[in-house]
Protein backbone atom coordinates (compact mmCIF):
# COMPACT_ATOMS: atom_id res chain seq x y z
CA UNK A 1 0.00 0.00 0.00
CA UNK A 2 1.44 3.39 -0.89
CA UNK A 3 2.37 5.72 1.92
CA UNK A 4 -0.13 8.64 2.12
CA UNK A 5 2.53 10.87 3.60
CA UNK A 6 4.75 10.39 0.62
CA UNK A 7 4.93 13.37 -1.65
CA UNK A 8 5.45 12.96 -5.37
CA UNK A 9 8.96 13.80 -6.34
CA UNK A 10 9.42 16.51 -8.93
CA UNK A 11 10.74 15.40 -12.29
CA UNK A 12 14.47 15.42 -12.50
CA UNK A 13 15.80 18.39 -14.35
CA UNK A 14 19.16 18.17 -16.05
CA UNK A 15 21.78 19.77 -13.87
CA UNK A 16 24.67 21.71 -15.19
CA UNK A 17 27.86 20.53 -13.41
CA UNK A 18 30.04 23.28 -12.10
CA UNK A 19 33.46 23.63 -13.69
CA UNK A 20 36.11 21.62 -11.95
CA UNK A 21 33.64 19.49 -9.97
CA UNK A 22 34.34 15.76 -9.64
CA UNK A 23 31.83 13.51 -11.31
CA UNK A 24 32.14 10.29 -9.34
CA UNK A 25 33.56 7.33 -11.18
CA UNK A 26 35.48 9.33 -13.73
CA UNK A 27 36.91 11.50 -10.97
CA UNK A 28 40.39 12.75 -11.64
CA UNK A 29 40.22 11.75 -15.31
CA UNK A 30 38.04 14.80 -16.07
CA UNK A 31 39.73 18.10 -16.88
CA UNK A 32 39.81 20.47 -13.95
CA UNK A 33 38.84 23.61 -15.93
CA UNK A 34 36.81 22.45 -18.92
CA UNK A 35 34.40 24.61 -20.92
CA UNK A 36 30.76 24.78 -19.93
CA UNK A 37 28.73 21.88 -21.23
CA UNK A 38 26.82 22.38 -24.40
CA UNK A 39 23.19 23.48 -24.02
CA UNK A 40 22.32 20.66 -26.37
CA UNK A 41 20.15 18.32 -24.31
CA UNK A 42 21.30 14.70 -24.14
CA UNK A 43 18.78 11.96 -24.52
CA UNK A 44 18.17 9.86 -21.42
CA UNK A 45 20.57 6.87 -21.04
CA UNK A 46 22.80 8.13 -23.85
CA UNK A 47 26.43 9.13 -23.52
CA UNK A 48 28.09 12.02 -25.22
CA UNK A 49 31.55 11.39 -26.67
CA UNK A 50 34.35 12.27 -24.32
CA UNK A 51 38.04 12.78 -24.66
CA UNK A 52 39.59 9.26 -24.90
CA UNK A 53 41.36 8.03 -21.73
CA UNK A 54 44.27 5.71 -22.36
CA UNK A 55 43.80 2.18 -21.03
CA UNK A 56 40.14 2.66 -20.04
CA UNK A 57 36.90 1.60 -21.63
CA UNK A 58 33.36 2.47 -20.78
CA UNK A 59 31.01 -0.27 -19.64
CA UNK A 60 27.46 0.75 -20.76
CA UNK A 61 24.22 0.07 -18.94
CA UNK A 62 22.11 -2.83 -20.06
CA UNK A 63 19.44 -0.48 -21.51
CA UNK A 64 18.49 -0.89 -25.18
CA UNK A 65 20.98 0.65 -27.51
CA UNK A 66 20.09 4.03 -28.98
CA UNK A 67 21.81 5.94 -31.73
CA UNK A 68 24.54 8.23 -30.52
CA UNK A 69 23.60 11.91 -30.57
CA UNK A 70 25.40 14.38 -32.71
CA UNK A 71 28.81 15.01 -31.25
CA UNK A 72 29.28 18.14 -29.25
CA UNK A 73 32.63 19.51 -30.25
CA UNK A 74 35.26 18.77 -27.61
CA UNK A 75 32.71 18.80 -24.79
CA UNK A 76 33.62 16.15 -22.17
CA UNK A 77 30.39 14.86 -20.70
CA UNK A 78 30.23 13.89 -17.05
CA UNK A 79 28.35 10.64 -16.27
CA UNK A 80 25.98 10.91 -13.39
CA UNK A 81 27.07 9.41 -10.05
CA UNK A 82 25.98 5.81 -9.77
CA UNK A 83 25.84 5.36 -13.52
CA UNK A 84 28.50 3.83 -15.72
CA UNK A 85 31.95 2.88 -14.38
CA UNK A 86 35.34 2.64 -15.99
CA UNK A 87 37.44 -0.52 -15.81
CA UNK A 88 40.93 -1.17 -17.19
CA UNK A 89 41.38 -3.01 -20.42
CA UNK A 90 42.57 -6.59 -19.94
CA UNK A 91 44.50 -8.64 -22.49
CA UNK A 92 42.92 -11.74 -23.88
CA UNK A 93 44.07 -14.87 -22.09
CA UNK A 94 45.08 -16.72 -25.20
CA UNK A 95 47.26 -19.14 -23.21
CA UNK A 96 44.18 -20.61 -21.59
CA UNK A 97 43.27 -22.18 -24.90
CA UNK A 98 46.39 -24.38 -24.99
CA UNK A 99 45.82 -28.10 -24.70
CA UNK A 100 46.90 -29.68 -21.42
CA UNK A 101 49.79 -32.17 -21.59
CA UNK A 102 48.82 -35.78 -21.75
CA UNK A 103 49.03 -37.59 -18.39
CA UNK A 104 51.57 -40.42 -18.07
CA UNK A 105 50.47 -43.82 -19.20
CA UNK A 106 49.44 -46.25 -16.45
CA UNK A 107 52.43 -47.93 -14.90
CA UNK A 108 55.00 -45.40 -16.05
CA UNK A 109 54.68 -42.93 -13.20
CA UNK A 110 57.12 -40.12 -12.47
CA UNK A 111 60.08 -41.66 -14.29
CA UNK A 112 58.21 -41.34 -17.61
CA UNK A 113 57.65 -37.61 -17.07
CA UNK A 114 61.07 -36.87 -15.54
CA UNK A 115 63.56 -39.52 -16.67
CA UNK A 116 66.72 -39.91 -14.62
CA UNK A 117 69.78 -38.97 -16.60
CA UNK A 118 72.85 -41.08 -15.98
CA UNK A 119 75.47 -40.53 -18.61
CA UNK A 120 79.24 -40.73 -18.83
CA UNK A 121 79.06 -37.15 -20.09
CA UNK A 122 78.32 -36.08 -16.49
CA UNK A 123 81.42 -37.78 -15.09
CA UNK A 124 84.27 -35.59 -13.91
CA UNK A 125 87.73 -37.02 -14.48
CA UNK A 126 88.78 -39.07 -11.47
CA UNK A 127 85.34 -39.21 -9.84
CA UNK A 128 83.93 -42.52 -8.55
CA UNK A 129 80.82 -42.41 -10.76
CA UNK A 130 82.17 -44.70 -13.46
CA UNK A 131 83.29 -47.33 -10.93
CA UNK A 132 79.97 -47.17 -9.10
CA UNK A 133 78.03 -47.37 -12.37
CA UNK A 134 79.92 -50.53 -13.28
CA UNK A 135 78.75 -51.98 -9.95
CA UNK A 136 75.14 -51.12 -10.75
CA UNK A 137 74.92 -47.95 -8.64
CA UNK A 138 73.71 -44.82 -10.46
CA UNK A 139 74.77 -41.99 -8.17
CA UNK A 140 74.20 -38.26 -8.76
CA UNK A 141 76.86 -36.03 -10.20
CA UNK A 142 79.46 -35.35 -7.53
CA UNK A 143 82.29 -32.92 -6.95
CA UNK A 144 85.72 -33.09 -5.40
CA UNK A 145 85.38 -31.94 -1.81
CA UNK A 146 88.87 -32.29 -0.32
CA UNK A 147 92.30 -33.08 -1.70
CA UNK A 148 95.46 -33.85 0.21
CA UNK A 149 98.36 -34.69 -2.04
CA UNK A 150 97.27 -37.45 -4.38
CA UNK A 151 94.25 -38.40 -2.27
CA UNK A 152 90.82 -36.87 -2.92
CA UNK A 153 87.45 -37.08 -1.26
CA UNK A 154 84.42 -36.83 -3.55
CA UNK A 155 80.92 -36.05 -2.30
CA UNK A 156 77.29 -35.61 -3.24
CA UNK A 157 74.29 -34.42 -1.26
CA UNK A 158 71.88 -36.90 0.33
CA UNK A 159 68.48 -36.51 1.96
CA UNK A 160 68.07 -37.65 5.54
CA UNK A 161 65.62 -40.35 4.46
CA UNK A 162 68.14 -41.81 1.98
CA UNK A 163 71.50 -41.28 3.68
CA UNK A 164 71.88 -44.68 5.33
CA UNK A 165 70.66 -46.51 2.24
CA UNK A 166 73.26 -44.74 0.12
CA UNK A 167 75.97 -45.52 2.68
CA UNK A 168 75.01 -49.19 2.86
CA UNK A 169 74.71 -49.68 -0.92
CA UNK A 170 78.10 -48.12 -1.59
CA UNK A 171 79.73 -49.95 1.32
CA UNK A 172 78.46 -53.30 0.10
CA UNK A 173 79.96 -52.62 -3.34
CA UNK A 174 83.28 -51.34 -1.96
CA UNK A 175 85.15 -54.58 -2.62
CA UNK A 176 84.25 -54.22 -6.30
CA UNK A 177 84.59 -50.44 -6.69
CA UNK A 178 87.43 -49.65 -4.27
CA UNK A 179 85.48 -46.66 -2.86
CA UNK A 180 84.47 -46.37 0.82
CA UNK A 181 81.56 -44.13 1.91
CA UNK A 182 81.34 -41.85 4.94
CA UNK A 183 78.61 -39.40 5.96
CA UNK A 184 80.06 -35.92 6.41
CA UNK A 185 77.26 -33.77 7.84
CA UNK A 186 76.48 -30.22 6.64
CA UNK A 187 78.38 -29.01 3.56
CA UNK A 188 79.27 -25.66 5.12
CA UNK A 189 81.59 -27.44 7.55
CA UNK A 190 83.69 -28.69 4.63
CA UNK A 191 84.40 -25.40 2.91
CA UNK A 192 87.91 -24.32 1.98
CA UNK A 193 89.24 -27.84 1.52
CA UNK A 194 87.74 -28.92 4.86
CA UNK A 195 90.00 -26.71 6.95
CA UNK A 196 87.44 -26.64 9.80
CA UNK A 197 87.58 -30.44 10.12
CA UNK A 198 90.99 -31.47 8.78
CA UNK A 199 94.23 -30.38 10.41
CA UNK A 200 97.60 -30.04 8.78
CA UNK A 201 99.84 -32.91 9.74
CA UNK A 202 102.38 -35.42 8.64
CA UNK A 203 101.59 -38.80 7.15
CA UNK A 204 99.05 -39.83 9.77
CA UNK A 205 98.30 -43.15 8.12
CA UNK A 206 101.94 -44.25 8.37
CA UNK A 207 102.09 -43.06 11.98
CA UNK A 208 99.02 -45.17 12.82
CA UNK A 209 101.06 -48.31 12.16
CA UNK A 210 103.35 -47.28 15.03
CA UNK A 211 100.55 -46.94 17.60
CA UNK A 212 99.36 -49.79 19.80
CA UNK A 213 95.66 -49.18 20.41
CA UNK A 214 95.51 -51.02 23.77
CA UNK A 215 98.46 -49.06 25.14
CA UNK A 216 97.03 -45.78 23.84
CA UNK A 217 93.63 -46.39 25.46
CA UNK A 218 95.25 -47.42 28.75
CA UNK A 219 97.15 -44.13 28.86
CA UNK A 220 94.12 -42.06 27.89
CA UNK A 221 91.96 -43.87 30.44
CA UNK A 222 94.40 -43.00 33.22
CA UNK A 223 94.36 -39.39 32.02
CA UNK A 224 90.56 -39.31 32.03
CA UNK A 225 90.34 -40.59 35.59
CA UNK A 226 88.00 -43.08 37.18
CA UNK A 227 84.58 -43.04 35.47
CA UNK A 228 81.32 -42.94 37.38
CA UNK A 229 80.15 -46.41 38.36
CA UNK A 230 76.82 -47.84 39.42
CA UNK A 231 73.79 -49.88 38.45
CA UNK A 232 72.56 -49.01 34.95
CA UNK A 233 69.60 -46.66 35.06
CA UNK A 234 69.11 -45.88 31.39
CA UNK A 235 66.49 -47.88 29.46
CA UNK A 236 67.94 -50.85 27.65
CA UNK A 237 68.43 -50.14 23.98
CA UNK A 238 68.58 -52.38 20.96
CA UNK A 239 68.47 -49.69 18.31
CA UNK A 240 70.66 -48.85 15.37
CA UNK A 241 69.81 -45.16 15.27
CA UNK A 242 72.46 -42.79 13.97
CA UNK A 243 72.50 -39.05 14.61
CA UNK A 244 74.20 -37.72 11.47
CA UNK A 245 71.63 -39.04 8.95
CA UNK A 246 68.83 -37.30 10.80
CA UNK A 247 69.53 -34.24 8.64
CA UNK A 248 70.47 -33.58 5.03
CA UNK A 249 74.17 -33.51 4.35
CA UNK A 250 77.01 -34.84 2.26
CA UNK A 251 78.10 -38.38 1.57
CA UNK A 252 81.80 -38.65 0.88
CA UNK A 253 83.68 -41.31 -1.05
CA UNK A 254 87.33 -42.14 -0.52
CA UNK A 255 89.37 -44.61 -2.52
CA UNK A 256 90.64 -47.02 0.13
CA UNK A 257 90.31 -50.63 1.20
CA UNK A 258 89.20 -49.87 4.79
CA UNK A 259 86.98 -47.18 6.27
CA UNK A 260 88.99 -46.99 9.50
CA UNK A 261 91.83 -45.40 7.51
CA UNK A 262 89.79 -42.32 6.52
CA UNK A 263 90.39 -40.23 9.69
CA UNK A 264 94.14 -40.66 9.07
CA UNK A 265 93.99 -40.08 5.31
CA UNK A 266 92.25 -36.75 6.00
CA UNK A 267 93.57 -35.98 9.51
CA UNK A 268 90.44 -35.40 11.52
CA UNK A 269 90.72 -32.77 14.24
CA UNK A 270 87.33 -33.05 15.94
CA UNK A 271 88.97 -34.38 19.10
CA UNK A 272 92.14 -32.29 19.27
CA UNK A 273 91.04 -31.07 22.70
CA UNK A 274 91.62 -34.68 23.84
CA UNK A 275 94.88 -34.85 21.88
CA UNK A 276 93.70 -37.50 19.47
CA UNK A 277 94.64 -36.99 15.84
CA UNK A 278 94.17 -38.91 12.64
CA UNK A 279 96.69 -41.65 13.49
CA UNK A 280 95.19 -42.26 16.93
CA UNK A 281 91.69 -42.56 15.52
CA UNK A 282 92.82 -44.97 12.84
CA UNK A 283 94.56 -47.14 15.41
CA UNK A 284 91.52 -47.40 17.70
CA UNK A 285 89.04 -47.93 14.86
CA UNK A 286 91.26 -50.62 13.36
CA UNK A 287 91.24 -52.49 16.68
CA UNK A 288 87.46 -52.35 16.94
CA UNK A 289 87.12 -53.32 13.28
CA UNK A 290 89.16 -56.48 13.83
CA UNK A 291 87.23 -57.48 16.95
CA UNK A 292 83.67 -56.30 16.22
CA UNK A 293 83.78 -55.45 12.49
CA UNK A 294 83.13 -51.81 13.39
CA UNK A 295 82.67 -49.61 10.31
CA UNK A 296 83.03 -45.84 10.05
CA UNK A 297 79.62 -44.38 9.17
CA UNK A 298 80.02 -40.66 9.91
CA UNK A 299 82.83 -38.18 10.45
CA UNK A 300 81.54 -34.64 10.94
CA UNK A 301 82.81 -31.52 12.70
CA UNK A 302 83.13 -33.16 16.15
CA UNK A 303 81.27 -36.48 15.82
CA UNK A 304 82.33 -39.99 14.83
CA UNK A 305 79.71 -42.71 14.41
CA UNK A 306 80.36 -46.40 13.93
CA UNK A 307 78.20 -49.27 12.73
CA UNK A 308 79.02 -52.37 14.80
CA UNK A 309 77.38 -55.47 13.33
CA UNK A 310 78.83 -57.77 16.05
CA UNK A 311 78.77 -55.91 19.39
CA UNK A 312 80.78 -57.22 22.35
CA UNK A 313 79.37 -59.97 24.51
CA UNK A 314 78.03 -59.30 27.97
CA UNK A 315 81.20 -60.73 29.51
CA UNK A 316 83.47 -58.30 27.67
CA UNK A 317 81.06 -55.33 27.57
CA UNK A 318 82.41 -53.57 30.66
CA UNK A 319 86.00 -53.72 29.39
CA UNK A 320 84.97 -52.36 25.99
CA UNK A 321 83.00 -49.61 27.70
CA UNK A 322 86.20 -48.64 29.51
CA UNK A 323 87.92 -48.39 26.12
CA UNK A 324 85.12 -46.20 24.80
CA UNK A 325 85.38 -43.96 27.88
CA UNK A 326 89.15 -43.61 27.41
CA UNK A 327 88.58 -42.82 23.73
CA UNK A 328 85.87 -40.22 24.45
CA UNK A 329 85.45 -39.21 28.13
CA UNK A 330 82.81 -36.69 27.09
CA UNK A 331 80.39 -39.61 26.77
CA UNK A 332 79.87 -39.69 30.53
CA UNK A 333 79.43 -35.93 30.63
CA UNK A 334 76.74 -35.75 27.95
CA UNK A 335 73.88 -38.01 29.00
CA UNK A 336 75.40 -41.39 29.94
CA UNK A 337 75.60 -41.39 33.76
CA UNK A 338 77.70 -44.49 34.52
CA UNK A 339 80.16 -46.85 32.91
CA UNK A 340 77.64 -49.67 33.39
CA UNK A 341 75.08 -47.69 31.40
CA UNK A 342 77.62 -47.31 28.61
CA UNK A 343 78.38 -51.04 28.67
CA UNK A 344 74.69 -51.90 28.54
CA UNK A 345 74.31 -49.70 25.51
CA UNK A 346 77.35 -51.05 23.69
CA UNK A 347 76.19 -54.67 23.81
CA UNK A 348 72.67 -53.88 22.63
CA UNK A 349 73.12 -51.13 20.06
CA UNK A 350 74.88 -51.43 16.72
CA UNK A 351 75.24 -47.64 16.50
CA UNK A 352 78.17 -46.26 18.49
CA UNK A 353 78.25 -42.50 18.88
CA UNK A 354 81.21 -40.37 19.98
CA UNK A 355 81.26 -36.63 20.35
CA UNK A 356 84.09 -34.55 21.74
CA UNK A 357 82.75 -31.35 23.31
Amino acid sequence: MPDPAAQPEPANEPETPEPGASSGALGDAAPENGPDPSPVALEEDSIAPATPVTGLRLVPDLAPERPDPAPAAAVPAQPEPGGEIFVPERPRRELLTLDKPEPPRPGTGRDEMMPRIDSEDLDIAGSPRADLRAAGLAVPKMHQLVRRGDTAMWAFAVRASEALRWWLDIRQAADQTGWMPVLLGPPEEWRDNGEAIIHEGDDELARADEIDAAELLHEKGAEAGEPARGVPILPRRGDSDFATPQHEGLLGLVETDAGWKIPAMFPWKGSTNWELYGAEHASVLRSWNRRFEAELVAMTYDVVELYVPHPPSREEALAVASEAYAYCPDLLDSGVPTLEDLAEHMIRSKAWYFRWA
